[in-house]
Parts: C-alpha cells; structure tokens; sequence
C-alpha cells in the first residue's frame, strides 16, 4: 500500500512503526461554531482512511483534540455574552452529534486542550530548559530560527516569512517568525497558573502535547486540512522534534477543500453551509458520497 507523505513530496510504501498497529493523529474542531461542509470533508475522509486501514488488518489507535480554549472561542464568547466554557462545551456536543450522523466512527481518544494544561506547560518547560523558547512580556515564544529543518513541511523558508514583517510596538517575541507557546493573561480572559504567570496555552503547542501524551514521541500519521500544513502542522514539527531530539511523525495526510465558485468554503468567507442545513435535506450517505466523488487531497 502506497500513501502520499505531505512531508517528502510523494507516494510512499506504507510501513508503520509497529507491524499491525497504525497510531494516528487527526486535528480536530476549534469548537466555536457549527461544523460545516468543508469541515465534513477532512473527517470523513480520515474515517475511510482509518476503516480502510483496519480493513487490511491493521489495529489503528486514532486520537482527535478538540481546542476548546482558543482566540476565536473567546471573541464569539464575548460578541454572544456567553461563557467561553459552555459555550465550547455546546459546540463541542453539536460536532459529535454531526458526526454521528455522518456515520463517522468516534475515535478512540478525545483530549481536550482545557483537560491538559499541567502537560502544555510541562512541554513549555523542557523547551526553554532546551533553549528554543523564552520569555516576553506577552507570553512564552517558540525562537524558530534556532530550529534548523524549520519548513520542511511547507517548504517555506525563514526569509520569506521575515520579507516585509516586523515585531510590533509592545509584542513580547524577538523575531517576527516566532509563535506562542503560552500566552500571558488579558483581562476578562479564562486563565490558568503557570510559572510565567496566569495566561492559556497557544494553539499549536497543544496538538504536540496531546498527541505525544497518547501515541508516543513517534507515531504513523497525522492529518488535517491542507490550511493546516503552514503555520500550524509546521509549528507543530518544530517544537515537537525541537523537544524530543525525534523524527516525529512518519507519514503526514492532508484533505484538500471543498470549493464555492473557485474560493475555499469557510467560515471567514462566509461562503459556507452546515451539516446541520445539509442533513435537513439530504441523507448522510449521500453527503458522504458526495464529499468522497473527489480524490481527498
């Protein structure tokens, strides 16, 4: 069996870790709004992947995060006046009850990003004892350039990212390329203790932590969309090997989109329909038929 690796460019035989047993990672939902129709794409996609998987006669262990603390959770939580918790909380429900309608086998594992601090900041920590993370004002900053293979998934280089950036007046970072690890409190803002003071988590710091708590410091595959390969599945790689000393993940799958008159559906565009809208009007195996006439890269 051959698969299409992100990371080295091409098909490649399939050879996991363990012999019959495949680990695999799939970026789940920021739980702020409905899933919608691209969202469908990418995971049920991955449920074909996973059932075909175990239909050659491999045991898979499929762990999905769900960010459940995020900039987006908070200003929707802060436009609707809800709680950011509940709020997530309600999203969250509604995703699983649209993929159980989709017939999308739940995975094994669910993290959650606000079950998992003490470990976020655990992973924070051996990064700056290793020396690629530091300190601002604002929060804790992953030092990109101290990571020689940064890009090798986007193929991105430092000088493009720099071309035209600066830090702005009152940031924390060193250099216009670093990114978050823990983000120092706002007013207002859910917050947890930690030893740079009370703040959350960044976003990609968190899929590292969680996907290395349940599958290992190496495992098979990682997946999401292709909007994720750059900056976040990059962001990931650099301050999981960064940590580890470890090629990470051995086969990297991405979904590409579901398009809406030559423009990628999503929710900033507004050019999107739910499952929910969707599922008023069509049976799920047609939405699975569907979404699966098209190669899923």
């Amino acid at each position: 069996m051959k698969i299409y690796n992100t990371l080295t460019k091409q098909k490649e035989e399939f050879k996991p870790l363990k012999e019959g047993e495949v680990r695999m990672y799939v970026c789940g939902p920021t739980v702020y709004d409905y899933t919608h129709l691209g969202h469908a794409r990418t995971y049920i996609a991955f449920d074909v992947i996973r059932r075909y998987l175990e239909h050659r006669g491999y045991t898979v262990l499929m762990v999905m995060n769900f960010t459940d603390i995020d900039d987006k959770i908070i200003r929707r939580a802060q436009e609707t006046g809800e709680d950011p918790k509940e709020l997530a909380e309600k999203f969250l429900k509604y995703f699983l009850e649209d993929m159980k309608a989709l017939k999308v086998k739940p995975a094994d594992i669910y993290p959650r990003v606000t079950e998992h601090i003490q470990d976020i900041i655990k992973f924070v920590e051996k990064l700056e004892e290793k020396g690629y993370a530091y300190e601002g004002s604002d929060g804790v900053y992953f030092e990109v350039q101290k990571f020689k293979d940064y890009g090798k998934l986007s193929g991105i280089k430092l000088e493009e990212l720099r071309k035209g950036a600066r830090v702005e007046p009152g940031e924390g970072k060193r250099n216009p390329e670093d990114f978050a690890l823990w983000k120092k409190a706002k007013p207002g803002e859910p917050k947890w203790d930690s030893p740079w003071g009370e703040g959350r988590p960044g976003w990609h710091i968190e899929c590292s932590t969680m996907s290395t708590k349940y599958l290992g410091e190496q495992f098979d595959i990682h997946g999401g969309g292709n909007d994720l390969i750059f900056p976040h599945h990059e962001n990931e790689i650099a301050q999981t090997e960064a940590c580890t000393g470890k090629r990470w993940v051995r086969y990297w799958l991405h979904t590409g989109f579901v398009m809406v008159k030559g423009e990628k559906m999503s929710k900033s565009l507004g050019n999107f329909v739910t499952i929910r809208e969707l599922l008023q009007r069509y049976s799920p195996e047609v939405i699975r038929f569907f979404v699966l006439q098209k190669h899923y890269r």
